[in-house]
């Protein structure tokens, strides 16, 4: 983000911007310092237009925004969410993408096009052609806790909050791997001290252990094969999603790819506790309830519960045009598969 600001700054604009990942926060961050630089004010209804992938039957109508000419402007903005989801079906949707890639080689000069989507994949044709002529920012949760700490440290610095380790570190147990829920967490952190230091206790009032108690309470339902527990805590995530129903099957996915890792650790583990936090580099109370998970999931749910999320990255990735199209369905799909609701599949491995 820091050198497309720095660009944006010096008004050196690409003719195409690609932004991607699975962090809305930063990733609507980027979109919007684009439009604030590109678009002049007062002059939003001439040279500013937004497309959604998955409102549209085909390209059509963004080449056609492309090629024209700005309005007493140096030049115009054009918006494509979720290109992948163009046109209905696979073979449609190449199609589409073909016609995309063929303007990004030869791109209107006068005409910035921004493309954002949650499920591209990064291996695409589209991701190398806008590679060549223009810019790819790529956003995804962080791997490790000790970056995520680093990463609040970062953000509190930028905006002069004080915040020691212990509360960096309280705030990632609570909130997770994700760039754009911790800026969220900073900020009402932030709001909760009324001044420029957070503490612990600020923290933990704002944050709690929302992100573990969710994710745990998804993962336990679905290792006892409580099917309809689990269907009701998968629609509690997406009811208070901020995020679009693509944004936040993506980050469900990432975190629970990351809990299913930490279960198959602890299996391997045997469900000792410490063994369990030393390896996983997690605190003890999270290191406990691994372990009673671990003894939830037999190795034929685990197997069949983690393939089918490894299914599922690949389809939201542009794999599969229904399941972009219905991310939220396939999750639910999903649970009525590693608990038994769906039989010819249950015991797919």
């Amino acid at each position: 983000m820091n050198d497309l600001q720095a660009s944006l700054e010096r008004g050196d604009f690409a003719a195409v911007y690609l932004i991607y990942g699975n962090e809305p926060g930063p990733m609507r961050a980027s979109v919007e310092a684009i439009r604030e630089a590109v678009v002049e004010p007062g002059m939003e209804a001439f040279n500013h237009e937004r497309f959604i992938g998955r409102e549209l039957d085909g390209i059509g109508p963004v080449l056609e925004a492309c090629a024209q000419l700005p309005l007493m402007a140096a030049r115009r903005l054009v918006e494509l969410d979720d290109p992948e989801a163009i046109g209905k079906g696979a073979d449609a949707a190449k199609v589409q993408l073909s016609a995309l890639i063929d303007y990004v080689a030869d791109p209107n000069p006068r005409t910035v096009l921004v493309l954002s989507s949650s499920g591209i994949d990064g291996r695409s044709r589209l991701v190398t052609a806008v590679k060549k002529q223009g810019v790819v920012v790529k956003f995804e949760p962080l791997r490790r806790e000790r970056e995520a700490v680093d990463f609040v440290a970062e953000c509190a610095k930028a905006g002069r909050i004080r915040i020691d380790k212990a509360a960096a570190s309280r705030l990632v147990d609570a909130v997770g791997l994700q760039r754009s829920a911790l800026m969220a967490a900073l900020e009402r952190a932030h709001l909760h001290a009324g001044g420029n230091s957070i503490s612990v206790e600020d923290v933990v009032a704002v944050a709690g252990d929302a992100r573990q108690a969710v994710i745990f309470d998804l993962t336990d339902a679905v290792g006892l094969g409580k099917r309809d527990e689990a269907l009701v805590v998968l629609e509690r995530l997406f009811r208070e999603t901020p995020s679009g129903e693509l944004g936040q099957a993506n980050a469900t996915l990432a975190m629970l790819i990351r809990q299913l890792r930490l279960v198959f650790l602890a299996k391997a583990a045997q469900g000792n506790v410490a063994a369990i936090q030393e390896r996983a580099g997690v605190p003890p109370f999270v290191a406990q309830k691994l372990a009673q998970q671990s003894r939830s999931f037999d190795p034929t749910r685990l197997r069949t519960a983690y393939s089918g999320l490894a299914r599922l990255d690949r389809d939201f990735k542009g794999g599969a045009a229904s399941v972009v199209r219905a991310p939220y369905l396939a999750l639910q799909r999903w649970i009525l598969d590693v608990c038994g609701g769906l039989v010819r599949t249950a015991r797919r491995t």
